[in-house]
């Protein structure tokens, strides 16, 4: 009998410690990949050509690395939809419509802080 509780006790603790590292992890991709849309938005307002083609590169480039490891405990729904909007953007910056790729930037940004919130330990999300 005293077995059965040392297994439950130890899955708990693993669950915990899992659920721990996924939090972190998912909250570290949004932090990283915010910071760059950030400074991407201020780029776009000054509408360098050659510097935005080249940031918004480096932008698909992190969150293609970042979304193969997400997509293990996120909802896809959820990556998707920033998935969407930086397609979108790609579309606008070739086209030089800057004004509205900041709209989908900021739907972006959004997305990634709602996802980081989301999936955080918090009495909120508990009930």
């Amino acid at each position: 009998m005293g077995r059965e509780y040392i297994i439950c006790f130890i899955v708990i603790i693993l669950i915990i410690l899992l659920n721990w590292g996924v939090q972190k992890y998912t909250r570290y991709s949004s932090i990283s990949i915010n910071k760059e849309l950030k400074s991407f938005k201020e780029l776009l307002k000054s509408e360098d050509d050659k510097r935005i083609n080249d940031k918004i590169n480096d932008i698909e480039d992190m969150w293609n690395k970042k979304y193969k490891t997400l997509a293990i405990f996120i909802e896809h729904d959820e990556l998707e939809k920033i998935e969407t909007y930086l397609v979108s953007l790609r579309g606008l910056i070739e086209i030089k419509d800057y004004k509205t790729g900041i709209n989908e930037l900021n739907k972006s940004i959004f997305i990634l802080e709602h996802i980081a919130d989301k999936y955080d330990f918090s009495i909120v999300n508990i009930f």
